[in-house]
């Protein structure tokens, strides 16, 4: 099945570039230009046949077609046959042509799929992440986002791009609830640094069913009579239907050693095993403090969060404390206990700034509920229950300045010295705060640090696996046109959007509202072929056209050597009357020729970091 699923992704993305050189074969044709060579691929001739003067061939090596005139210095032809001599139309036809091959393709094969039907990941919402935008706009797990600023979605991948293209700006969405309510929504995508994009904050439903298992033959599963394929129906009791599932996953994941009892659907029948989870080799586990970062900044206010606005507070702020008891659980469930008005101190950008407002028992609740807080790259720390951290003497509010006398800065330096310690103790140099804090003493009074030296000897903390994988499986739906004049409309409609998500992704790379890194070369096109494969021909079809597509906006860029920087010379040609000269054109190749290479290094570079 893997074989024959790489087998057609590498027909696929080939037929792709034959269409694009078959295009650029036939205005060569029509222009009256002799073809020298149609290459399928490149390099020593491995096989072929000529054909009305037309070598057409089988290379080792993407395709290629070699016209007579295409070097102006070429003189060994006829003028008659040398597209040097044609006229700048004829020239433009030669040069479009495989674009325009590109974008035919996309047009006959867009409606062809679309008539058949294309399973798409829903719109639906199945978790929306604390302090997200999608969080701050009080959209809910099972909200089907049925339109985006007016444009329907018909899929989760549809929406995604929508999003990360329309940048930082408030957009609305029509929402229809599990109930069939419907409703609108305002959010405000957030940018995921990590990502590189803009986003909601969201992840696609997965299907309400017992997901199938994958199952080790040497782990303890196995050994204990599960086999691959059973599906989950339970585990301890927790069931994985009717919203169980994130507790079914966490209860499988979060063993201590006890043996877990699931119910598992195989066929017809049900089968209830009991999985002793087998301990880890002690040496594969990195050494651990037993600690975390403090959640004390703010990623998100719920939109109805009127009192928290009056408040004063922001996105961004750090939350030092609250009616002047230093914040160190990273929660705001202390707020709700209090009474009379509400005094925080928080830390936005340099200054330390008093927040107070009267506030009711409905009010503090509010807080609690209306605000996320999350750890951004903190070096204050809580430690775990009985972690090496606590039993040294670490607190929570604990701030880690140094390891062995080396600074830090950011989460990452501190997890890295501690791998590099390995099991040999460490000297963490930290600053303690008081635990109260006077609301109203601003940057210069209160909150003290006071430095403090403890020894910690790091663990590798035993841990269990259960040796099975659940796979889950995004839910899907079929969008199939009811008609073959809707097929039509939807491939041309598909057509279009694609030509303008691609000049939007473009112009979003060059202003930073996309990450560089989001661009993919020839390894990530190859996988994303291969999953197509995988899905079906419906997909793997419809892939195909949106890849052509792709390919024929990539070739009109105006870079030299690409098919627009010959486009672009035509269109100096006709306006200054005469063609650049042979100079110019040459250093503008190889100049071109080096642009093209760079990116193709730098986009496999990232294909290759994303594959590991």
């Amino acid at each position: 099945m893997q074989f024959t699923s790489i087998l057609w992704a590498a027909l696929g993305i080939g037929l792709l570039i034959f269409v694009h050189e078959l295009g650029h074969l036939l205005a060569a044709r029509l222009a009256g230009v002799r073809v020298e060579v149609f290459s399928l691929g490149f390099g020593p001739r491995l096989a072929g046949v000529v054909l009305r003067g037309t070598d057409y061939r089988l290379s080792l090596v993407p395709f290629g077609v070699m016209v007579a005139g295409q070097d102006p210095g070429d003189r060994r032809y006829p003028a008659r046959e040398a597209l040097h001599s044609k006229s700048v139309g004829q020239r433009a036809l030669f040069w479009s042509g495989g674009v325009l091959m590109n974008v035919l393709f996309a047009l006959v094969v867009f409606p062809l799929v679309f008539h058949a039907g294309v399973p798409f990941v829903a719109p639906v919402v199945g978790s929306v992440e604390a302090g997200s935008a999608a969080w701050e706009a009080g959209i809910a797990t099972g909200d089907r986002i049925v339109a985006v600023q007016g444009k329907a979605m018909y899929s989760f991948e549809n929406l995604s791009v929508e999003i990360a293209l329309h940048g930082g700006r408030p957009l609305t969405l029509a929402l229809r609830g599990p109930d069939g309510a419907e409703r609108s929504a305002v959010a405000t995508p957030h940018f995921d640094a990590e990502a590189g994009l803009y986003t909601l904050g969201i992840r696609p439903a997965v299907v309400d069913e017992p997901p199938p298992l994958q199952v080790p033959a040497t782990g303890p599963a196995a050994a204990a009579g599960v086999r691959e394929g059973d599906r989950l129906v339970a585990v301890g009791g927790q069931r994985t239907t009717g919203g169980g599932l994130p507790a079914a996953l966490r209860a499988l994941a979060a063993t201590d050693g006890a043996p877990l009892t699931m119910q598992l659907q195989r066929g017809e029948a049900t089968v209830e095993l009991t999985v002793p989870p087998r301990a880890l080799p002690l040496a594969e586990q990195p050494p651990r403090l037993g600690v975390v970062p403090m959640a004390d900044t703010v990623l998100g206010i719920r939109q109805d969060a009127a009192f928290v606005r009056r408040l004063g507070l922001r996105a961004g702020d750090r939350v030092l404390a609250i009616d002047g008891q230093r914040l160190l659980d990273g929660t705001l469930t202390t707020a709700a206990s209090g009474q009379g008005p509400l005094r925080l101190l928080v830390q936005r950008g340099s200054e330390r700034l008093p927040l107070e407002q009267p506030a009711t028992a409905e009010e503090r609740a509010e807080l609690v509920r209306c605000v996320a807080l999350g750890a951004v790259d903190t070096l204050q720390v809580v430690p775990a229950a009985d972690s090496a951290a606590l039993a040294a003497g670490v607190r929570a509010g604990d701030r880690v300045v140094a390891v062995d006398g080396q600074p830090l800065r950011t989460w990452s330096d501190l997890r890295s010295a501690i791998e590099r310690a390995g099991d040999r103790a460490v000297r963490l140099s930290l600053q303690r705060p008081e635990t109260a804090w006077q609301a109203h003493s601003g940057a210069s009074g209160g909150g003290a640090e006071q430095p403090v030296e403890l020894t910690v000897a790091p663990r590798r903390e035993v841990a269990f696996d259960c040796g099975v994988v659940p796979m889950l499986t995004e839910r899907r739906e079929e969008v199939r046109a009811a008609s073959l004049g809707e097929a039509l409309q939807l491939g041309w409609v598909c057509s279009l959007d694609l030509v303008k998500q691609l000049y939007v992704t473009l112009k979003r790379v060059l202003t930073g509202d996309v990450g560089a890194k989001n661009l993919g070369g020839i390894i990530r096109i190859s996988q994303f072929s291969y999953q197509a494969a995988q899905r079906g021909p419906s997909w793997f079809w419809y892939f195909l056209a949106m890849l052509s597509v792709n390919l024929g906006f990539v070739n009109l860029l105006p870079v030299p050597v690409l098919d627009g920087g010959h486009l672009l010379f035509l269109l100096i040609e006709r306006i200054k009357g005469s063609p650049v000269s042979t100079r110019v054109l040459g250093y503008s190749q190889i100049l071109g020729l080096v642009f093209v290479l760079l990116l193709v290094l730098f986009v496999t570079y990232h294909d290759i970091l994303r594959l590991f």
